[in-house]
């Protein structure tokens, strides 16, 4: 890619540009760039860092510069905010949380990447890379697997148990064998156990069955960013029960009992 930069070592201003970033001289502001060339000059001022951000203000303008970018970086992510509506979370399926979950893998795997996303999934409270990193899961050939608690963990990452799987985020178990569709990969893999011990791993095609490669071992990430354990689950519950207790109070000491009564129902169908 460096005869992509070869023009721009020409120009006095980019030069002084870069060596202002080096001495992490605080903010550099550039103007003057018609839209063609916006691209290239953001790719010549990040080429030295191995994680970047590009933030815009709307999903819509994310789009338009992830395949303007891709041009110059093959490693751009599209990292989106999360959906509060829930009629649109319907609609993009498990699409939108693919995308957040690619951009959380490639940083624990410490892979050169440019995210490009916006202000307001910025700024949305996440969960630290370092809780999501503990659910990970490991397998590799000669570990001793049991079939019931994997299939117990895969539900509490986010997949969804099938037959047989068609999709990112599903699992199938069938005797000693176990299948799983990583949600950030493009095929799902085979687990062969012999007993308790894992035999075999490898790639195979929805279609056709067939294996794709062998593999020695495998990591398997969450299909869901918020990973609840029953203890995590339990605590939430508890704070949520002393929450509603309060108002509770609250409201009966109004006398709004239609709204201290609907509090009770509440956390009774959430509980």
């Amino acid at each position: 890619m460096q005869a992509l930069l070869a023009p721009l070592y020409d120009l006095a201003e980019y030069s002084q540009m870069k060596s202002m970033l080096r001495k992490g001289s605080g903010i550099v502001s550039v103007t003057g760039c018609v839209d063609a060339q916006k691209w290239h000059m953001a790719y010549g001022l990040g080429d030295d860092y191995k994680f970047k951000i590009i933030a815009t203000f709307s999903e819509l303008h994310v789009r338009d510069i992830y395949e303007q970018f891709r041009a110059y970086d093959r490693s751009t992510y599209v990292y989106p905010a999360k959906d509060l509506i829930f009629y649109q979370a319907d609609i993009h399926g498990n699409q939108q949380t693919k995308e957040r979950v690619r951009v959380l893998k490639r940083l624990l795997q410490k892979k050169p990447i440019t995210i490009v996303t916006t202000f307001d999934a910025l700024m949305a409270p996440q969960v630290p890379l370092a809780v999501y990193e503990e659910s990970i899961l490991s397998l590799k050939i000669g570990s001793e697997v049991d079939l019931k608690e994997m299939s117990e963990r895969l539900v509490a990452l986010g997949y969804e148990k099938t037959y047989q799987v068609e999709s990112p985020g599903q699992f199938a178990v069938r005797g000693d064998i176990l299948d799983v569709f990583d949600l950030t990969e493009d095929n799902p893999v085979r687990v062969e156990l012999w007993g308790d011990e894992v035999e075999s791993i490898r790639s195979f095609d929805v279609e056709s069955q067939r294996s794709i490669e062998v593999l020695n071992q495998v990591q398997i990430f969450p299909a869901r960013e918020m990973i609840l354990s029953a203890e995590r689950k339990e605590r939430g519950m508890q704070a949520i029960e002393a929450e509603a207790e309060k108002q509770y109070e609250l409201f009966r000491a109004a006398f709004k009992t239609e709204e201290a009564h609907r509090i009770k129902t509440q956390v009774k169908e959430l509980k």
